[in-house]
């Protein structure tokens, strides 16, 4: 059977959103007191931007709870109008090839395909798996191709080893603040991933990595 064609990617600007989905850091460490967190981040991101960058993030502990949010037709972010076009889907969490965790579970490869199934088919999106060794080895290209297959997103966006929090989150901050700047970002996304590893060393030791349906 012949694989389907990927659709032509949109022409010009992605639109300044992005979905965040968190793990609370602090709880798989049990210190209740500890609040690491991306967002503070990322609305430093959106100040960066003009027009500023809109986020929408929620911690997530359970595989309900995660469905509930991407379950297509029925989920959160597919009911939600305001988010629906959002062209990037952050997922912090820990991590292993194909797989990520919370503090309290673990979604596997089967998991995460199905919780994006369909999603690249309505408009362009890519999904960044910002966790550790998500696409490490040949466990993690051959998750790439099937999440990639079965979601029909524009990409994926992660790491093939163990990271540093800090070091990948400027890995991050870096790609999405080119990606969302980029005036035709889909056409050039190899580009803008190729000019984070040319301009920021670590991004190399972190096996910061992109795999495209094109």
């Amino acid at each position: 059977m012949n694989k389907p064609k990927a659709k032509a990617p949109r022409r010009g600007r992605a639109p300044r959103k992005l979905l965040c989905l968190e793990t609370y850091w602090s709880d798989h460490g049990a210190r209740a007191f500890s609040s690491e967190s991306v967002q503070p981040f990322f609305q430093g991101l959106a100040a960066q931007l003009d027009p500023p960058l809109r986020i929408a993030h929620r911690f997530v502990e359970s595989p309900a709870q995660f469905l509930a949010y991407t379950r297509r037709g029925g989920g959160l972010l597919w009911s939600d109008p305001e988010i629906f076009d959002a062209p990037v889907y952050y997922l912090s969490f820990h991590g292993s090839p194909g797989t990520v965790r919370t503090a309290l579970a673990r979604l596997g490869p089967a998991r995460l395909c199905k919780a994006f199934e369909g999603w690249g088919r309505a408009y362009d999106n890519l999904v960044y798996f910002a966790a550790c060794s998500v696409l490490a080895g040949a466990g993690g290209r051959r998750f790439a191709e099937r999440f990639l297959e079965r979601s029909g997103c524009r990409a994926v966006v992660g790491y093939t080893a163990d990271v540093d929090w800090m070091e990948s989150m400027l890995t991050d901050l870096l790609f999405l603040r080119r990606f969302y700047g980029d005036a035709d970002p889909w056409r050039n996304l190899r580009a803008i991933h190729e000019s984070v590893l040319t301009d920021f060393a670590p991004a190399h030791r972190l096996g910061f990595t992109v795999h495209t349906r094109d």
